[in-house]
C-alpha cells in the first residue's frame, strides 16, 4: 500500500505502540503454542486442507519419523512418497486433499489429512514390512512387496473415517488387487483400477471390482462383502441410508432392488442434497438422432419432462429445476417443481438456488440475447461477470442474490440486487468483488468511472461513497479465496473491514466501517472475523529497529499475540485457520522453531472496544498534536511579543538619548554663544569706560 499517515500523528500513533495502552487495560488473548519441527533441519511439512494441523517429517538418526502437531510416530526405515533423507530443504509445504470417492490421481503427499483435519494418515516401512499409521495408531501392516500403492495409493475418505491402500499379489501368472481398509482387506479383484464411494457419513463404502477369474466380470463390494447382486456405478443418497447402482441392460437398483425405470437407455442419476430423495433419467425415444429423456422422481415418472437432460435439485431438496430439449424445434426450456417455462434457443446447463430454496436461477439466450431467468423473470444482460465461485453471488442464508453484467462496448452496465438494479449512473461494477455478509444483510462492490479502470470507490447497501480510498489486503487472494481483496464482512454484517487511506493520502491503516482500527502505511493480510462477529484477527508487517525486513505481527482485536518472520507458512491458506469457536490456529516460524499457535480472544476484548480504543488514542493523539502546535504558537507570540517589547523599550531609549544629546548640544551651544556675547559685552563696556 502506498498511502502514508500525516507525519504528526504517525509519528506518535507507531504501528507496534498503538495498542499498548488498550491491551493493558483488558485481559489478554489466550496463546497456546506447540513446537512441531525445527527450522533449517531439512525435512518436510505437510499441513491439513483445515485446523492448520501440521506434520513434519524429519530424520531420527538414519532413520525418518513423522510428528503431528508435535507427536512423534513410530521410528520407520522409509516413508513413502516423501522420506526426511531426499528432502533437502525445511519449510516445504504440501497439501493433500481427502477423496470423496473414486481413485486419487494426483501425486500423493507424504502425510493425509482428512477435509477437516481431526484425521490424518501415513504409510512407511519398517525392515520388510510397510506399516500403516491412521491418528497416531498401527492400523495396517503386510509385506513390503505386496504394497501396490502405484495403482491405489494412500488415501483417506472425507471425514477420515477410513483409510485405505492397494495390495497385490501375482498366481498363476496373473496380477490380483485388493483394497485395505481400515486393516481389512477387500476381496482379492482381476484389476487394479478400484474405486471406493464412501457414503456421505463416511461410515459405509462401495466398490466395484473384477473377478480374479475375469477381471470384466464386474461384482459389487459393500462395506467389505461381495453383494448379493451386480450392480455398478454405485451412489449414496444423501442420507447414506440408500445404495443406487446400475445393474446389466441399464436397470436401476434401489438397494439392490430394481425400480420402476423402463427406456433405451439410462441417461442420469442424481440424488438430492438431504434425505433420501433422488431423480432418474431415463432415455424413453429417439429424435432426429438425439436421444429424448424423461424424467422419473421418487419412483415415478414425471408426466410432461420429454426431453429432460438434467435436474438439479433446491438444497433442501424439497424443489427441482429439470433442463430439458425440444429436438423438433432445437430449443430448449426449464421445468420447475413441474411447471413448464417458456422455451429459449440455449439454456446453460447449471442451476443456482437461493440458499433457502425459494429461488432458482439461470441463464438462457433468445434469438441471440443473454438474459438470466430468476425463477421466471428475465434480466437481459450483456456479459455476466464470473468469479472465483460462482457468476451469481448468495449470502450463506436467505433468499437473496446479486449478480452483474458490464458491456464494454455499448457502455452499459447493471449490477442486480434482489431483482432491482442498484448501480449508480455513470459507474461500472469493478470486476467480481461483490460480497454479501453471510447473513445477506449487508453486501457491497468496487465500482469504477464508466470507461476507466481506475477505481471510484465502494457502493454499499446501494450507496455510493468514495470517502476513503481502499487499497486492498494482501495475500487475500489464498487466504480467503473470494471474490475479492478489497474488503470482508463480519457473518452478521455488523462490521466491513478494509485497508484504506483519506484521498488527500493520510490516515492509512485498516478500518472497521469508517473508523481507523490499525494505523499503518505498510501490509495488512489474513483478515478473519470470528464466526460470531466479534472478533476480529489480521496479519501486520511492521519495522523494528533490529532489522531492515518487516516483521509480521499476528492481531487479535487489536492485540498483538505473536511476532513472526516472514516465513513459507505464511503463503498458505491452509495454515491459518479460525474454528466454530472462535479460536484461530496457525502455522509459524519462530526463531529456529516452527510452531503451532492457538488463540483464543479474550472475554472482555471484542472489535467494539478495540475500534474505540484506537480511537480514543488516535483522538489522544491529534489532542496532543493539536495543544503541542497550541503551546508552540502561544510561544512563538509570547517570545514576539516580548522581542517586540524589548525592540520598543529600546527604541524609546535610543530616542531619549538622541533628545538628550540634541539638548547637550543646544546647551552647550547656547552656552558657548553667551561667553561669547558676555566677552563682547565686557570688552564694549571697558572702551567705553
Amino acid at each position: 500500500m502506498n498511502a502514508t499517515c500525516s507525519l504528526p500523528l504517525r509519528a506518535i500513533l507507531g504501528a507496534t505502540l498503538f495498542v499498548s495502552s488498550f491491551a493493558a487495560a483488558h485481559a489478554q488473548p489466550k496463546v497456546e503454542e506447540t513446537v512441531v519441527g525445527p527450522v533449517g533441519a531439512g525435512g518436510l511439512y505437510v499441513v491439513s486442507q483445515n485446523d492448520a494441523r501440521v506434520a513434519y517429517v524429519g530424520a531420527k538418526g538414519t532413520r525418518t519419523v513423522v510428528s503431528v502437531d508435535g507427536v512423534e510416530g513410530p521410528v520407520l526405515d522409509e516413508l513413502f512418497n516423501g522420506s526426511a533423507a531426499n528432502i533437502g530443504q525445511a519449510g516445504s509445504v504440501l497439501v493433500h486433499p481427502a477423496n470423496a470417492g473414486g481413485k486419487f490421481n494426483g501425486t500423493p503427499s507424504a502425510v493425509i489429512f482428512s477435509e477437516s483435519g481431526s484425521s490424518y494418515a501415513y504409510i512407511g516401512r519398517q525392515g520388510n514390512e510397510y506399516v500403516v499409521i491412521h491418528n497416531g495408531k498401527e492400523v495396517g501392516r503386510g509385506p513390503r512387496n505386496s504394497l501396490s500403492l502405484q495403482h491405489s495409493p494412500l488415501t483417506l475418505s472425507p471425514k477420515g473415517n477410513f483409510v485405505f491402500w492397494g495390495e497385490m499379489k501375482t498366481e498363476a501368472g496373473r496380477g490380483q488387487y485388493r483394497l485395505v481398509l481400515n486393516g481389512k482387506p477387500d476381496p482379492w479383484a482381476g484389476h487394479q483400477d478400484l474405486k471406493p464411494v464412501f457414503s456421505p457419513d463416511d461410515k459405509r463404502y462401495a466398490c466395484n471390482a473384477g473377478t480374479v477369474a475375469d477381471y470384466q466380470k464386474q461384482v459389487l463390494i459393500i462395506d467389505g462383502k461381495v453383494a448379493s447382486y451386480l450392480g455398478h456405478t454405485p451412489q449414496w443418497t444423501a442420507d447414506s441410508k440408500v445404495l443406487l447402482t446400475i445393474a446389466p441392460g441399464n436397470v436401476v437398483l434401489v438397494d439392490g432392488k430394481p425400480g420402476p425405470y423402463t427406456g433405451i437407455q439410462l441417461e442420469k442419476i442424481t440424488p438430492s442434497p438431504v434425505g433420501s430423495r433422488f431423480a432418474v433419467i431415463m432415455r424413453k425415444r429417439n429424435v432426429n438422432n438425439e436421444g429424448v429423456g424423461t424424467l422419473y422422481l421418487d419412483g415415478k415418472e414425471v408426466p410432461g419432462t420429454d426431453g429432460a437432460m438434467n435436474i438439479s435439485f433446491s438444497p433442501d431438496g424439497k424443489r427441482w429445476a429439470l433442463r430439458c430439449r425440444n429436438s423438433e424445434a432445437k430449443s430448449f426450456f426449464v421445468i420447475i417443481d413441474g411447471k413448464k417455462g417458456t422455451e429459449y434457443q440455449s439454456v446453460a446447463d447449471k442451476f443456482f438456488w437461493s440458499p433457502d430454496s425459494t429461488k432458482v436461477i439461470y441463464q438462457i439466450t433468445s434469438s441471440g440475447r443473454q438474459f438470466v431467468v430468476v425463477n421466471t423473470e428475465e434480466f437481459p444482460v450483456a456479459m455476466v461477470s464470473s468469479n472465483a465461485r460462482d457468476p451469481i453471488v448468495f449470502p450463506k442464508v436467505g433468499s437473496r442474490y446479486a449478480f452483474s453484467s458490464t458491456d464494454g462496448t455499448n457502455r452499459q452496465h447493471l449490477t442486480i440486487v434482489d431483482g432491482k438494479n442498484i448501480l449508480p449512473a455513470g459507474l461500472a461494477p469493478n470486476g467480481d468483488s461483490f460480497d454479501f455478509s453471510d447473513d445477506g444483510s449487508r453486501y457491497a462492490f468496487t465500482v469504477s468511472p464508466v470507461g476507466r479502470s481506475d477505481s471510484a470507490g465502494l457502493v454499499i447497501d446501494g450507496k455510493h461513497t468514495n470517502d476513503l480510498f481502499v487499497s486492498g489486503f494482501t495475500g487475500t487472494g489464498w487466504i480467503t479465496p473470494t471474490r475479492n481483496t478489497l474488503f470482508k464482512w463480519s457473518p452478521h454484517g455488523k462490521y466491513f473491514a478494509r485497508v484504506a487511506r483519506r484521498p488527500d493520502n493520510t490516515a492509512a491503516g485498516l478500518y472497521v466501517n469508517e473508523q481507523l482500527a490499525y494505523p499503518t502505511t505498510l501490509q495488512v493480510s489474513h483478515p478473519t472475523f470470528t464466526p460470531d462477529g466479534e472478533h476480529l484477527y489480521w496479519i501486520g508487517a511492521e519495522k523494528f529497529p533490529d532489522r531492515p525486513q518487516n516483521y509480521y505481527v499476528v492481531y487479535a482485536d487489536g492485540h498483538p499475540v505473536m511476532k513472526r518472520d516472514a516465513d513459507g507458512f505464511l503463503g498458505y491458506r491452509e495454515a491459518w485457520s479460525v474454528d466454530a469457536k472462535g479460536v484461530l490456529t496457525f502455522v509459524a516460524a519462530d526463531g529456529n522453531q516452527v510452531k503451532r499457535y492457538r488463540i483464543s480472544p479474550a472475554a472482555d476484548l471484542n472489535i467494539d472496544k478495540m475500534v474505540a480504543a484506537t480511537q480514543e488514542k488516535i483522538a489522544k493523539a491529534e489532542a496532543a498534536v493539536i495543544a503541542a502546535k497550541k503551546k508552540a504558537e502561544e510561544e512563538a507570540a509570547a517570545k514576539a511579543a516580548k522581542a517586540k517589547e524589548d525592540a520598543d523599550a529600546l527604541a524609546a531609549k535610543r530616542k531619549a538619548d538622541a533628545e538628550a544629546a540634541a539638548k547637550a548640544r543646544a546647551d552647550a551651544a547656547a552656552a558657548k554663544a553667551k561667553a561669547r556675547q558676555d566677552a563682547l559685552d565686557a570688552r564694549k563696556k571697558k572702551t567705553a569706560n
